[in-house]
């Protein structure tokens, strides 16, 4: 499961939830969700792992296709 909460146009704290990576990638290929690329991000946990990232929501995608996710599962 990925969880990616960020800080939205009026500042308050959303999360977006996918059930796995392949959901989340699939979401940013068809561009399905409403989440602007530049929103800051304040946490990004993979399996419940903190990933430590530090960016914005836009970059999500190529940071998570550098990592060695398989450590998490």
């Amino acid at each position: 499961m990925i969880e990616i909460t960020y800080l939205d146009a009026s500042k308050q704290e959303r999360t977006m939830t996918f059930e796995s990576y392949e959901d989340f990638e699939r979401s940013q290929q068809a561009c399905l969700i409403g989440v602007a690329d530049y929103y800051t991000v304040q946490k990004l946990t993979y399996n419940g792992h903190d990933l430590d990232y530090h960016g914005t929501y836009g970059d999500v995608f190529f940071y998570l296709m550098k990592q060695n996710l398989s450590q998490y599962n």
